[in-house]
């Protein structure tokens, strides 16, 4: 029976030693986004830089497909479905090095793009080993979120002159 994508990422919470689960999923959450709206030259090079420290395999190679968007009127109404969106996914297993545990890292990609995917995945899994986590969290995941920050920001600046402000006139017609 083929696996959803829902299913395939059922696995994938993080249990760090000494942190609440809430907490490493909320920080995982943050660290995946900012990888899959990363610029894929940016992840390139940081697993060069880093590639002789770690070996992976693949559990699931990168492949595309399509997802169900679904919406709700005004955020509080019945889901409905907007429409299908191809996003890539990947899982890959990052080998222990000495006595640490192998880790699956998990990556879900808007478009075609393998290669994005499979460098958001190792990343993903090496975020879950504490002795990487820091040090990524520094180098990698900080400056990908500020600079996503800065495209929002530069992106609501251009578009803020074109709001426009519906507001009701009192006619004085029931006087």
């Amino acid at each position: 029976m083929p696996q959803t994508f829902q299913e395939a990422g059922a696995g994938a919470r993080s249990t760090a030693p000494g942190m609440p689960q809430e907490k490493t999923q909320v920080d995982r959450k943050r660290r995946m986004a900012a990888l899959a709206f990363a610029d894929e030259a940016t992840l390139e090079a940081e697993a060069a830089r880093l590639a002789d420290a770690f070996s992976y395999t693949f559990l699931r190679r990168p492949e595309a497909g399509l997802v169900m968007l679904e919406g709700r009127a005004g955020n509080s109404g019945q889901r409905f479905n907007v429409g299908e969106m191809l996003v890539t996914r990947c899982v890959v297993r990052l080998e222990p090095q000495g006595s640490g545990t192998a880790t699956e890292g998990y990556a879900f990609i808007q478009g075609n793009r393998p290669r994005h995917a499979e460098l958001a995945a190792l990343f993903d899994a090496l975020l879950q080993q504490a002795d990487w986590a820091e040090s990524l969290d520094r180098s990698l995941i900080a400056p990908l979120m500020a600079r996503r920050a800065a495209t929002l920001k530069k992106r609501a600046e251009e578009t803020a002159p074109t709001k426009v402000d519906f507001f009701t006139l009192a006619r004085g017609e029931d006087e």
